[in-house]
């Protein structure tokens, strides 16, 4: 599984939120689409990228995995 789907379910847990309540923070109607996106069902574009990680409080980038030694792959 890639890097940013366990790093988007560690964030949540990390700030005691619920699949439900992230849903709701991004505009979704119910956890099952999180549980989709934490397991890798769902490929995350950039929009949804942008208000998950607005809404985990989140750097995109530290979502993605990447650090300061990775900056040479933009």
């Amino acid at each position: 599984m890639e890097q940013i789907y366990i790093n988007i379910k560690n964030r949540r847990k990390e700030l005691g939120m619920s699949q439900a309540d992230l849903a709701q923070k991004i505009g979704y109607t119910d956890r099952s689409s999180i549980a989709k996106i934490e397991t890798g069902k769902i490929d995350i574009t950039v929009g949804l990228l942008k208000r998950i990680s607005l809404a985990l409080e989140i750097d995109p980038i530290e979502l993605l995995g990447w650090g300061p030694d990775d900056s040479n792959l933009l």
